[in-house]
């Protein structure tokens, strides 16, 4: 957290299921992504402008690549996934988020979809592809990478389309599917919601955005005055709660008191999140904050093994023999690990979608005096969770809201 420090943090997007749609039980499988989540984000924050991707869908597919890892591979995936040590507890957790998360008839729409994408006939275990299905809900579906790698890049893309309504496109990049791809690991997840109390159009307007402590940019700010929020404040930030329609969702903003926020990225954690939004109450508050886009992708492998599970990434050391233990044609190990994400936040609400894919290889305090302001007119961090649990589905940073990547 060095070089962007001085463009960092916190405008943080909570999205919740409803409170009685999510089980308590799921906290501990939460608290492993949500702790992934800040990992992640700590090798992400040197690189520059925004930043914006979905811990949870990265997690995700990582979680079904380390189903297939056995002995040092496994112990280096779980470290990094912070996975509890009772599988049995943590993997029906996650079958029940993934079931709520595709739940229908809400106010909202949000959903989830997983797939394994093997290579024919290859002798992939039927026990990890029966797994996978039942506790993950995905299918496994053959395709013919040694033969038609371009063919089956596209299949892919088009799924992973189809899973985002369209916002995640080419998450595959031309020649990143070889003769020697043997298994695509995929994860895409889904979000839209309208604000409770939406930002009238009318009253956006240009205003300025200050991109460094002395440096300032005209951004079109929305903004809502006179209702009340749920908010904390201390000498670090303000924290406030906006309530998508229905009342089950909210992104919970968190905002430095500096425009210079090179403190607050040493405090901000997944605990210290939790305890700020604990100390929240209902309060009039007057909100301002800009209207932003974007669309970001990463090829992670070198993050994630520098992370701690180097091994899954060695095509002579790791041990993927859960998956298949014949490997006629060398060792499984990962390849690549591509992740893209989009988001839109408007005075209607926020729209924001995200996929992941893992490609094996084979090879050898309260004031009561009046409202308080909220102007979000500096760079912020944001994460979209699942309100019951904090579950972090989205993570980002907005450094500067006119860039669109």
């Amino acid at each position: 957290m060095k070089m962007i420090n001085s463009i960092l943090l916190t405008f943080l997007i909570f999205i919740s299921m409803a409170v009685v749609g999510f089980a308590q039980p799921a906290a501990s499988i939460s608290q492993a992504n949500d702790q992934f989540a800040f990992d992640l984000y700590s090798r992400l924050d040197t690189a520059p402008g925004n930043i914006f991707f979905s811990p949870y869908s990265i997690s995700s597919a990582l979680t079904m690549t380390y189903e297939g890892a056995r002995h040092q591979t496994a112990d280096q995936i779980r470290t990094v996934l912070h996975l509890p040590s009772d599988e049995v507890d943590w993997r029906s957790d996650l079958t029940a988020f993934i079931q709520k998360m595709n739940k229908a008839d809400r106010s909202y729409e949000l959903s989830t979809a997983n797939a394994l994408w093997a290579q024919r006939k290859y002798p992939f275990k039927d026990e990890y592809l029966k797994l996978i299905k039942t506790s993950y809900f995905a299918e496994a579906r053959n395709l013919d990478f040694v033969t038609d790698p371009e063919a089956s890049r596209v299949t892919i893309n088009n799924w992973v389309s189809a899973n985002t309504k369209d916002r995640i496109k080419d998450l595959l990049p031309p020649r990143s599917i070889t003769p020697d791809t043997r298994l695509v690991i995929t994860n895409a997840v889904y979000f839209k919601g309208k604000w409770e109390a939406p930002f009238e159009k009318e009253n956006t307007r240009p205003d300025a955005f200050w991109v460094t402590p002395d440096q300032s940019v005209q951004t079109d700010m929305m903004q809502v005055q006179g209702k009340s929020f749920n908010y904390m404040e201390n000498d670090q930030a303000q924290v406030l709660q906006l309530p998508y329609q229905g009342n089950e969702l909210s992104m919970v903003i968190v905002l430095p008191r500096s425009k210079d926020i090179q403190d607050l990225d040493k405090t901000l954690t997944a605990g210290t999140l939790k305890q700020w939004q604990e100390s929240m109450i209902l309060q009039e508050i007057n909100v301002f904050i800009p209207k932003f886009k974007m669309d970001w992708h990463l090829e992670m492998g070198n993050i994630l093994a520098a992370m701690g599970m180097e091994l899954a990434f060695d095509p002579g050391k790791a041990d993927f023999s859960g998956m298949s233990d014949k490997m006629p044609d060398g060792n499984l190990y990962i390849g690549a690990v591509f992740h893209k994400a989009w988001i839109d936040t408007n005075e209607e609400g926020t729209e924001a979608a995200a996929a992941t894919a893992v490609l094996m290889v084979a090879g050898s305090a309260y004031n009561p005096q009046g409202p308080k302001v909220f102007r979000a007119d500096h760079p912020f961090f944001f994460v979209i969770q699942e309100n019951a649990t904090g579950h972090i589905l989205f993570m980002g940073r907005v450094s500067d809201p006119r860039e669109k990547s």
